[in-house]
C-alpha cells in the first residue's frame, strides 16, 4: 500500500516537472530590409523636457474681525480677533514643457545595430530605450510613412510598437510618437 502511494506520488512530480519546461519558440521577424542594416550612432536628438521653477508672489488679503478660539484650562474659549489689511506672500510653482535639442560627440559611442536576421542591439548610455528590444522589422505598409516596428518581449509575449522613419543618405531619423515634434538622428556608422 506504502509502496503504491510513494510510486504515485513520484509519478505526480515527474509529470507535473516535465509539463513546467520552457518549449515556446525564438521569435524571429525574419530577413530585414536593405536600408537599415548596419550600425549606426546617436548624434542628435530633439526631445521635450519639463521645466519647473518657483516663483514668490504677494497676495493681498483684506483684513477683518475673525473668529478665533483657544484651549484654555481645559475648556475652549471663543474670541473674536481683528485683523488688519495685509500682503502674504506666496510662491507659485510653475510648469512648462520646452524642446531640448542634444548633440552626441562620437566618443563614448551611442549606437544601434540593426542586423539582417531582424535582430537589434543597443549599446550606450543614452541607448537605454532600445536596451530592451530584441528584434525588428520595417514595415512599409502605411500610405503615408515608412515605419519600423519594434518588438519587445515580455511574460512570453512579443508585442510590437511603431516608429515611423526617414532615411536621407547616410542618415538614419526615428520619429516617435509623442505630443510635439521629437526625433533621434542616426549616421551610419557600417
Amino acid at each position: 500500500m506504502k509502496k503504491n502511494l510513494y510510486l504515485s506520488v513520484a509519478l505526480l512530480l515527474a509529470g507535473m516537472l516535465t509539463r513546467c519546461q520552457d518549449n515556446t519558440a525564438e521569435f524571429s521577424p525574419g530577413a530585414s530590409d536593405p536600408r537599415i542594416i548596419g550600425t549606426w550612432r546617436l548624434v542628435e536628438r530633439l526631445y521635450q523636457s519639463d521645466s519647473a521653477y518657483y516663483r514668490i508672489d504677494s497676495v493681498f488679503v483684506k483684513g477683518g474681525t475673525r473668529i478665533d478660539s483657544s484651549l484654555v484650562n481645559g475648556i475652549y474659549v471663543k474670541d473674536s480677533v481683528f485683523v488688519k489689511d495685509r500682503y502674504v506672500k506666496d510662491s507659485i510653482r510653475i510648469t512648462k514643457t520646452i524642446d531640448v535639442i542634444r548633440q552626441y560627440p562620437g566618443t563614448p559611442a551611442q549606437t544601434l545595430t540593426f542586423a539582417p536576421d531582424g535582430k537589434l542591439s543597443a549599446i550606450g548610455s543614452e541607448m537605454t530605450y532600445y536596451a530592451p528590444i530584441r528584434y525588428f522589422r520595417v514595415d512599409s505598409t502605411s500610405q503615408d510613412s515608412l515605419g519600423v516596428n519594434l518588438y519587445i518581449t515580455t511574460n512570453r509575449a512579443t508585442v510590437p510598437f511603431r516608429q515611423r522613419v526617414a532615411f536621407r543618405a547616410d542618415t538614419l531619423l526615428l520619429l516617435p510618437r509623442c505630443e510635439r515634434a521629437c526625433y533621434s538622428m542616426f549616421l551610419r556608422t557600417r
